[in-house]
């Protein structure tokens, strides 16, 4: 973003901490009536630190001080910053990953990451479960969508512990449209892929719980496969949750939404 564009823009978010889409030219809804929304959640970062060791990182050198210190400060410096704080307003939550290169994203996230996202939603809701919907074989199959900022996060994630702040605040956006706003947003802000979506999860598995009315379904938005129209999602089926994958066709949709992540 150049400082005219920044100058132009007095507020990247609106009060209810969506991504505001100044300037998209491929499909997003300008304007929303807020039907898929997220219920507020409560932000114990001793929980979610420790959902997150149990199941996906059981030796990390990260500690809970540590975590609650880098989280907290995301959290402090979007708030502080006119253009950013609206977006602490919306529903966001920290997440860290652990210190490792991946070769293969698909494998990885299949046999890793969903995993563990399992063994933490049926632990915190046994009497619902975690759904792989998705059969195909996704060994070698997924890359990184070019211009989602995302291969920082997997660079980084070779040189250290990873900790993040996972915000689904772009409500009713193509991927497409995702892909070009957050290339106009500060460089600090990354589209959300596969690991950073289920860390997100493990330490918060009920993100999409809602009691009444209907949640969004969430993009693993810079996730590339085989086929350019079609992507991969998090959804709510009731009170289970899922993983699935399904045609977008470049579209935009109410009930869908994309996250983007800060580290510190």
């Amino acid at each position: 973003m150049n400082a005219e564009d920044m100058h132009q823009e007095t507020k990247l978010f609106d009060e209810n901490g969506r991504c505001l889409p100044f300037n998209i030219n491929a499909p997003v809804n300008i304007e929303t009536r807020r039907y898929f929304t997220f219920e507020s959640v409560e932000i114990n970062y001793k929980d979610i630190y420790n959902r997150i060791k149990n199941h996906l990182d059981p030796k990390t050198k990260l500690t809970f001080e540590e975590f609650e210190t880098r989280s907290k400060n995301i959290f402090k410096n979007l708030q502080k910053e006119p253009l950013t704080e609206n977006i602490t307003k919306g529903i966001g939550v920290p997440f860290f990953l652990p210190n490792k290169s991946h070769s293969d994203i698909g494998n990885e996230l299949v046999n890793h990451y969903l995993k563990a996202l399992e063994k933490s939603f049926h632990e915190t809701n046994p009497k619902y479960d975690f759904v792989n919907h998705c059969k195909e074989d996704l060994s070698n199959q997924l890359t990184t969508i070019p211009n989602s900022r995302h291969g920082k996060l997997l660079d980084l994630m070779q040189e250290d512990v990873v900790v993040g702040y996972y915000y689904p605040c772009m409500m009713e956006y193509s991927i497409p449209a995702a892909i070009e706003r957050i290339n106009s947003l500060p460089s600090q802000f990354l589209l959300a892929g596969g690991f950073d979506t289920c860390s997100a999860f493990i330490g918060s598995p009920n993100l999409l719980l809602k009691t009444k009315g209907y949640p969004p379904l969430l993009w693993m938005t810079a996730l590339k496969g085989e086929r350019e129209d079609v992507g991969y999602h998090i959804e709510a089926y009731g009170y289970n949750l899922t993983f699935n994958r399904r045609a977008h066709l470049n579209h935009a949709a109410e009930y869908w939404a994309h996250a983007v992540v800060i580290l510190g």
